[in-house]
């Protein structure tokens, strides 16, 4: 396999699990990738790069160890032109005012979380025209979630520090299909989300404050205690903000999360399992 310092941790995992520990072998903090429930959740967001800077080592380092594998090192700018020719049809008949650009890095720089402004963007775009986020990393989480609107995604590669994703809005699909994701997260007013956390009693109750954390502190928190959350139990976060990326993922992974936005910087969850 071809990788490169933009290539995603989970992706050089699925070509070969004996890179979790080659990776981890590499400095202490690579070793929570041995972590199910970690590896399962931020595999997917890390890039060598990330990782490698993450661990206080070289990408040169993750080639080296990762090349007994099978895996190829090659430097990005190479396969920038192979990745231009690979534009979606819909993209490339597209006109420049058809694409409405919102670049999201200033945000992002000053620790803004930009995801109600591209909801809000993304819905006064016109169906036929596209919402074009520009951002430091691919918005995977995002992907998904405009995928399940019948959104056409697709992302460019202008550097490696700069990622052009478009989508096309469609119509709403005509067929009702169930969507189970829907109904494991909720957000709920101050009544009903008091409601549900009176079903489990103090004892039953593990609480967490992940408010004071720098990223990734919050995440990491969460899923630590997660990971360990004994059946029968729930688990009670206080957080600064609504983490879009994590609960994209706990919703597929036997999770049911609550949610009350108390205030601008106050977000309760309360995290429970299910069958």
């Amino acid at each position: 396999m071809t990788i490169t310092k933009d290539t995603r941790i989970s992706e050089i995992i699925k070509e070969d699990k004996q890179s979790i520990d080659a990776i981890a072998s590499l400095a202490k903090v690579l070793e929570k990738l041995k972590n199910p429930m970690l590896r399962k959740l931020m595999a997917s967001r890390v890039t060598m790069a990330e990782a490698a800077k993450m661990g206080g080592v070289q990408v040169t380092d993750m080639a080296r160890v990762l090349k007994p594998l099978g895996f190829d090192f090659v430097e990005r700018d190479t396969l920038v032109e192979e990745e231009a020719k690979d534009k979606p049809e819909w993209l490339m008949a597209l006109k420049d005012a058809d694409i409405n650009n919102f670049d999201v890095r200033q945000m992002l720089a000053t620790d803004n979380d930009p995801l109600k402004e591209i909801m809000k963007k993304f819905k006064e775009v016109e169906i036929g025209k596209v919402l074009c986020i520009i951002n430091t990393f691919v918005p995977t989480p995002l992907v998904r979630l405009f995928e399940k609107d019948n959104a056409l995604c697709y992302t460019e590669t202008i550097s490696p520090n700069e990622f052009h994703t478009y989508f096309l809005k469609q119509g709403k699909k005509k067929t009702v299909v169930e969507d189970s994701k829907k109904s494991k997260i909720f957000t709920e007013s101050a009544e009903v989300f008091s409601q549900n956390k009176l079903k489990y009693p103090n004892e039953k109750l593990i609480e967490v404050d992940v408010r004071h954390l720098e990223m990734p502190g919050p995440m990491e928190t969460i899923l630590n205690a997660l990971a360990k959350l004994p059946d029968g139990k729930a688990l009670f976060v206080h957080h600064k903000r609504i983490p879009i990326y994590l609960l994209d993922e706990l919703g597929d992974k036997g999770f049911q999360i609550h949610i009350f936005h108390l205030a601008e910087n106050e977000v309760k969850l309360l995290i429970e399992k299910i069958e």
